[in-house]
Parts: structure tokens; sequence; C-alpha cells
């Protein structure tokens, strides 16, 4: 790790590159500032943390309750000997839920043939359908265990809060049918074993009227005697023959007998109190609970939603006091304290941040189901970032998306009011790691609809036909859910230019599948199509048009706040010690992703993680960790894929909310050009008067100015003029370097050319600005070569379209104007001709009194001294001047000198220098004006 890059300089003893040395002395440094904690301290915490983010064992936890309510509904096990066998279901479950759950049945079934051999025979459809169902629906199976035999433990006073549990973690509709099974089943089990009570035997408030039952009871006594329970469990010096007697009891003809006579029995006792009493009106009003209960916390948008939605329990103690009047039995009123209770435990969990409520996430599941065959997932499902918030950076974008997306399919009103609809695509692009795919999923967290996550090579398959035939199942199955996102990310995959392969390749006709379905769209409700790509310039330009990708959205790399706040969002569960520098640590990373901040952020950690196990101490992650990563990990971005990202988004990107402006303070204004008056006014007559007074233009036949030639010695400014111009006028500036076109080769320049021209027509108003003309269009008569005569007449071709063309000038500059093509300099080509000469006395004093406006300066500092001084001399050359002269004042600051800049400093400078323009210069542009003019 070099040690120049450390804030603290490095011990004399450690040897420069050894890093293991260096991580020693770094951690004694950091023991002495830092406060420490034991990582003992932290297990216990990391331990919790470890079991609420394990999936595994909370379904372990699930199953292991239901195979509890089995055994202590239905005595047999011994007391001690219960535990043993939920800690093995409970092992079973962890690594298999289904398989518990399978374990639980078949262990309870002993129990249950001993307690009722007849009853047993009813428990064997449960085991049958938990064998054939638990693969899917364990879960709900182990709550059912947990509701339907609660009641008859003397724990129903939790009934109503397990069902609005279940209502708000299974989901509306799940949690209204486990609450039908669970009623329904209290029910039958309570007239079933009521027979030896002669009075309602479940304590869940789900009443009837056994008096309504007493015929039936005296006609089939026997079969409610044969499923009655005992109550005892067996001695346990008796259990292995009482478990061989449990199964013997189930063929014996005492319990055989019944078995038909029984259903009989159950049926007419459920009808009798489902047409004559009050059981109806109690499953109604559980169910409608239920499903209100889970259906309002996945429509409000309340941090408080669920304890919201739970308020629809309410109508448990409604329906319980109607089914008392009915049945005539007692109110007990502890119905309204059993209700409340599960209203406060979900409100005390949302209070503390946890969020119970999963219909939004159960109804994306069942729908992302119809997509199990393509492996596609809803992304508001899956885990990642939680919201918009937790994306650091692109704010515009981020508004644009929820704008764009969001407010078309959420706010009705302002759809009604304003004919609003989402674009029919939009697409994403950008370079790898700047969060394309991580702000969709932050994007779909914030939607209740559909946001499904296609990774296009999945859709490719080796069989003919199959690719085809998977995009459109595809667009089928998503047009059947509208509204719904399909977000494609690596689009490229399937939407390359078809140019790029043979006709018998499945390429094309996938692409052009895909078009047309792109295109069907438009016609159905609602199906938006998002798209991701790091190779944007690789993707077919039928794939680009309006109508297809309505937004075109360019994702940067973040710029220095924004790597400052991704920093923060990476770092806020880190311990970080004082001295950890934000700022610094964005402005080290120019040109870095946020996912190369984040590698980075994980790399130091792990390197302080290592020297905490080895100390057994929370050690603080230090600047100095982060710097020392940042000299081993560089940019995975490279300057020319910036340029290449950059040149597509001149010529594709479209949105209503450009990024904001870069550097805005640095970009180059009209104060900023000393002189150059002229110029300047005949830019702005150029560019402005066409936009704002066309129509006077036209009353007096003045054709606007097309192009303008300048030169002049390098350094006076002809360039900065342009670039002042374009930002001033707020025009697209598209620059083309002469050198650069010659090192891209005959057909690489003439493709540059042309895709410069055509994107100024797209982006008028638009300045074309060529630096070093002279290299790609010099004279036929002297410099030219075959290659150069034929790029400069597709130049003369483009400038000439240009003048067909309104808000589109074209600039050119040089700093030797004989060497250009005679064609080049007529009038309609370039309209004007003007030189740019070096800057005269008052322009020097004004460039240098620029330059060191915020310079402390000594009392007899002259700047006419200085401009009587520098004849010859260009603005670059005053800049250069100006900039070595602050230099040496860094140098004395840094020395512990605070000093102000004198006239004598400023002549030892100007004694080493030289003026950039010469008598000889000067004279060739006095020829090349005797011979073409000078067109102001």
């Amino acid at each position: 790790m070099p040690t120049k890059m450390l804030e603290k300089e490095t011990p004399k003893e450690v040897v420069k590159g050894d890093f293991e040395s260096l991580l020693g002395k770094l951690t004694e440094e950091t023991k002495k500032t830092a406060k420490f904690k034991s990582l003992k301290d932290l297990r216990l915490k990391a331990a919790l943390k470890e079991l609420e983010e394990n999936v595994a064992f909370a379904n372990a936890l699930l199953v292991m309750a239901g195979c509890l309510f089995l055994l202590i509904t239905f005595p047999f096990y011994p007391l001690w000997f219960i535990p043993f066998i939920i800690v093995l279901v409970g092992f079973i479950a962890y690594y298999h839920a289904p398989a518990g759950t399978m374990a639980s049945t078949v262990i309870a079934f002993p129990a249950v043939a001993y307690q009722s051999p007849l009853f047993a025979w009813f428990f064997t459809l449960v085991i049958s359908v938990t064998l054939i169902a638990s693969f899917t629906y364990w879960h709900v199976i182990c709550v059912l265990f947990i509701t339907v035999l609660s009641p008859f433990n003397s724990l129903g006073f939790f009934v109503p809060s397990f069902l609005t549990f279940a209502a708000l973690y299974l989901g509306s509709k799940r949690g209204a049918i486990i609450t039908l099974i669970t009623v329904f089943l209290i029910l039958t089990i309570s007239v079933m074993w009521g027979i030896n009570e002669n009075s309602v035997i479940n304590s869940a408030f789900i009443v009837y009227n056994p008096a309504k039952l007493s015929d039936l009871y005296g006609h089939q006594e026997s079969e409610f005697k044969a499923l009655a329970k005992h109550v005892l469990a067996p001695d346990i010096t008796q259990l292995g023959d009482d478990f061989v007697q449990a199964f013997g009891n189930l063929y014996k003809w005492d319990s055989v007998q019944y078995v038909n006579t029984s259903i009989n029995a159950i049926m007419n006792a459920l009808i009798i109190i489902f047409i004559s009493d009050s059981a109806l009106i109690q499953v109604i009003c559980w169910i409608v609970a239920a499903f209100l209960t889970g259906s309002i916390a996945g429509v409000l948008n309340s941090k408080y939603r669920s304890s919201i939605a739970t308020a629809s329990s309410l109508l448990i103690p409604i329906g319980y006091w109607l089914s008392c009047a009915i049945s005539r039995q007692p109110f007990n009123p502890m119905v309204f304290p059993s209700v409340f209770l599960g209203i406060a435990l979900v409100f005390f969990l949302e209070y503390n941040g946890l969020d119970i409520s999963r219909e939004v996430a159960v109804t994306k599941m069942e729908k992302a189901g119809k997509f199990r065959k393509f492996g596609i997932q809803d992304l508001g499902i899956s885990p990642g970032v939680e919201s918009l918030e937790d994306v650091g950076n692109y704010e515009e974008t981020k508004k644009e998306l929820v704008e764009a997306i969001i407010w078309p399919l959420t706010k009705k009103e302002l759809s009604t009011a304003y004919g609003l609809k989402p674009p029919k695509g939009i697409l994403l692009f950008g370079p790898p790691g700047t969060g394309k795919t991580m702000i969709m999923r932050a994007l779909s967290r914030e939607m209740k609809i559909g946001f499904y996550y296609v990774k296009c090579s999945d859709l490719l398959s080796e069989w003919y036909g199959e690719s085809e035939k998977n995009v459109s199942e595809l667009f089928r199955i998503a047009r059947s859910m509208a509204p719904c996102v399909l977000f494609f990310d690596e689009i490229d995959s399937i939407g390359r230019s078809r140019s790029k392969y043979s006709s018998d390749d499945v390429a094309p006709r996938l692409m052009a599948l895909f078009l047309s379905e792109l295109d069907g769209v438009k016609s159905t409700k609602n199906v938006i199509i998002v798209g991701a790509t790091n190779v944007p310039e690789e993707l077919d330009k039928a794939l680009l048009r309006p109508g297809r990708f309505d937004k075109i959205i360019y994702m940067p790399l973040p710029d220095k706040e924004g790597r400052k706040l991704i920093f923060k969002l990476h770092t806020k569960n880190f311990p970080l010690n004082d001295d950890v520098n934000f700022d610094k640590l964005a402005e080290k990373t120019d040109r870095y992703s946020g996912a190369d901040i984040q590698n980075i952020c994980m790399e130091a950690a792990r390197k302080v993680a290592k020297i905490a196990s080895e100390t057994n101490e929370v050690i603080p992650v230090s600047m100095q960790q982060f710097i020392s990563v940042m000299e081993t990990v560089k940019p995975s971005v490279s300057i020319s894929d910036l340029q290449d990202y950059e040149k597509f988004k001149l010529d594709f990107e479209r949105r209503t909310a450009p990024q904001k402006e870069r550097n805005k303070a640095e970009k180059t204004r009209w104060e900023d050009v000393i002189g150059l008056d002229d110029v300047r006014q005949l830019l702005i007559e150029a560019i402005e008067m066409p936009l704002l007074h066309e129509d006077i233009l036209k009353e007096y036949k003045v054709t606007p100015i097309k192009g303008i030639l300048l030169f002049g010695p390098p350094g006076c400014g002809k360039t900065m003029i342009v670039k002042a111009a374009s930002n001033e006028l707020n025009v697209a500036f598209i620059h083309i370097s002469g050198a650069d076109l010659t090192k891209a080769g005959y057909m690489g320049a003439v493709n540059i050319i042309k895709e410069s021209f055509n994107r100024a027509r797209e982006r008028a108003p638009a300045l074309i600005f060529i630096d070093e003309i002279d290299a790609i269009a010099p004279s036929r008569d002297h410099y030219s070569s075959p290659e150069n005569e034929k790029l400069v007449a597709q130049l003369l071709d483009e400038m000439d379209g240009v003048s067909e063309l309104k808000q589109v000038m074209f600039v050119a500059a040089t700093n030797k104007p004989e060497r250009i093509d005679p064609a080049l300099l007529r009038p309609g080509r370039l309209d004007k001709i003007i030189l740019v000469p070096p800057p005269l006395f008052e322009n020097r004093k004004n460039i240098f009194q620029l330059n060191l406006s915020e310079i402390p300066l000594d009392k007899d500092f002259n700047l006419e001294t200085l401009a009587a001084k520098t004849e010859g001399f260009t603005g670059a050359d005053i800049a250069s001047v100006c900039q070595e002269a602050k230099m040496e004042l860094v140098r004395k600051r840094i020395g512990g000198r605070k000093t102000t800049l004198s006239m004598e400093t400023m002549d030892r400078i100007l004694s080493k220098r030289r003026p950039s323009v010469t008598l000889q210069h000067l004279q060739v542009y006095i020829k090349f004006l005797e011979e073409y003019g000078e067109r102001k």
C-alpha cells in the first residue's frame, strides 16, 4: 500500500509495499484511538439476527407448534418424552418442512387411536390430506393444527389472534379459507365430543345449542360415545401395551361398526346447527373478518395499515353476541379482550418497525407462479432494497420513474383529469454497476402490481421454435395479468441488431417476434415493458423508436454527491472511526460505479474483521482501510466506454426530467472569454435570431448564417468561445476533433461525420464544432490524398445539407487556414471567416485579472505592467503563467508560510517564458486575409 495515500505518516520501520507489516502497525494505531468492544458482546445479537433471517428455523418452529398441539390434545406420550418428540420433528422440519409436517401427523396417530379408535378413522383422512398437500401447503396445515385444537386445550382465548395473524401473514384468501376450515372443524369436533359434557366444550367463542342435538344424541348415543376421547394418558409402565392396543382397537368390531353410521350422525348434527342454530352466522362473521383484515392491510399505505385492518376482527364479537342470542347461550365478555389482544400485538409489532402483512407479497407470488416455466420472479418480493430511498443518487431518474409508472396506475384522479397513461416501454442503459436492476427492484416495492424480472437468456432455447414460443407465451401470460411490468434485464441478448446475424439464425426471428409483441402491448391494458442493458449500441434500432420504448434513460456513473451518499448507505451498519471522511472518499473515487463502491466498503470491512478476529475486539473501520483498498480496486468502467455511453445518450435519450447537469460551475460562460466580442455577437445572432425573429428574417429575405470559420494562433480562445456559446444559448454541442477523425481511418471518419450531422439534425438547435479542420479537409492541390479527397467530399455534402436545415450551425477552427481546401471556404458553406487574434493590451490585463481574482496580491502589484510585458502572449500563455504563480504560493503555504503574490515572482516566471505568437505567424494570417478577406 503506497504510503502517500495514508493520512498519517507511515512509521519508518514499515517497509513500503509490505502489506502485512503495515496492517499490523495500522491495528496498533487504531487500538490507541478507538473504543473497543468485545466480540463476545455481539455474539448474542448476531445469533438473534441469524435466527431472524433463518427461514428454515422459522418453518421448524411452526411445525413444532403444530405437533405440540396435536400431542397435548390427545394425551398419550409421557410429558417428559414430548419435548424429545418436538425436537425430533423440528430437526426434520428444519431441513424439510413438509416432511416434518408429515412426521407430526404420523407420530400423533397412535395418540388419537388410543383416545378414540373411531375418531382415529377420521384422522386417517387428515393424514392422507397431509401426505398429499403438505409439499405445497404444509404451513397451512400446521396453522390449522394450532387454531383448530387450541379451543380444546383451554387456549380458545387466543384463536381470534391466531386467525388475525394468519390472515395478515398468509393473505386474505388463504386467511379466509383457514378461518372457514377452523370454525367448521371446531364446530364439528364440538358436536362430536359434546355428548360427554352436555354443553359447549370449546373455548373459542364459537357456540351452538346442545339442546337442539339432544334428540340426535339420544338416537345415536353409541356413535357419539365412540367418537368421544378419553381424558387421561396411559400409565408410563403400560405405554408399550397401550401402543399395541391402540392399533388393535382400530380393527375391533366395536369401532369399525360405527364408521358408516357415525358419518351420518355427524352430518345430521352439522345440518341442525347450521340450519336451525347460529353456526352459519358465526362462519360468515369470522370469514368476513379474516378476509377484510388481510385485504385492507394490502390496500392501505399507512405505517399502521395492519393495525387499522385488524379492526375488522370486531365482527367476531358482533357475530358471537348474535350467536349467543340465537343459541340461548351465555355471552362471555372475554371475547373483547381476546380480539383486542390481537389488535394490540399487531400494533406493537408495527410500532417497532415489523410489518407482518404479506397480502401484496402473497398475491404477487400467486401471479408469479404462472411464469414458473421461465423461472421468472416478482422483484417486489425478492430480497434486496426496500424502497427508492435505499438507492443512492439518481434522484431525477427515481422521480421520473415514479411519475411515469406509479402515478398513472395508482392516482386514478390524475389519470382521469389529465388522461395520464404509463409509457409503453422504458429503456435504462449505462455502465454496469450503476444500479439499473436495483432501482427497478426498489420501484417494484413501491407498487402493488406484478413486477416480473425476466432474464432474457432464460428465454432462449437450443430447440428450433422453442425460443419464439417462450416469448409469445410470456407476453400472453402478462396480458392476462395486466396491469403489470415486465422487466427485461440484459435485453441486448434478444434485442441485438439483426444485421449482425445470418438469415437462418434464431435471433432475427426472435427479434421480429419481440417487436410484434411490443406493438401488441399497445392495445393491451397497462402492460409496461422495461429493459436494461450495458451495451445499448448493440440494440436493433427498430427497438429504440417511440411507441416501443417511449423513454430511454441514461444512468451514468454517480457524481461526487452520489458517491458520498452510496458510501454512507453501504457503511451505515459499520463501526466507523471518527477519521472517516465521506467527502474525501467521494473525491478519490471518481469514475467508480455504485457496485465498485460497495466492493470497496466490503473489502475494507473484511480487512478489519480479520484483525478483529485475532484480537477478539470490535475495531472500527478507519479512513486508512478504505484508502488501502482503493489502492488495489480500480474502476470497472473505462473512459472509452463512458464516451460510447455519452454518444448513445446524445443520439437516443428520451426523458422529461434529464439528470442534473454536473459541474455546472465549471462550464465555460461568456464572462470566461475575454475579448472576442464580435465573435460572441455573431454567434448570438446566428443562433438566437432564427429562433426569436424568424418572421423578420423572412420579411427581409435574410438567410441565417450556417457556417463560421475561426482561425488564429493556438490558445487565443477559439474553442472556448464556441463552448461558451453552446452553454449560454442552451444548444446541443457536438464536438469533432480533426485529429480523432484522422486516427479513425477513412470509413471510421465518414461514419463519425455522418453520425454527428444526423445527431445535430435530431437535437436542433445544435452547434457542430470541428477543431483542427485542416487535418481532415486539407487543400486537395497540396496536402491531400485520395482518402482525404473522399472525406472532404463527404464533409461538403453534409455541410450543403445543413443549409437546408433550421437551427443547425457549423463552426470550424484552425491554426493553419492556408491548408484548408478552398471549396470549403466559399459562402454558403463557411459564410463567416473571422480572425481570432492574440489579446491586445487591455484584454491581456483582463485575462490576468480573471486568473488572479481570488489570489492575495502585494500592494504594489500592477496588472498594467504585466499586460505591457506580455505582448504576443495568448490567453493560454497568460493562464499558464498565472497557474505557475499560484503553484508557488501553494508550495509556500505547505511549508508553513502564508504570503501574497508579488511582482518579483511574476517577473521571474515571465523571464523564462516566450510569446507563442511570432511575427511570422501573423504574416501567414495576413496573407490568408488578403486572399479570402475577413467576412464578419
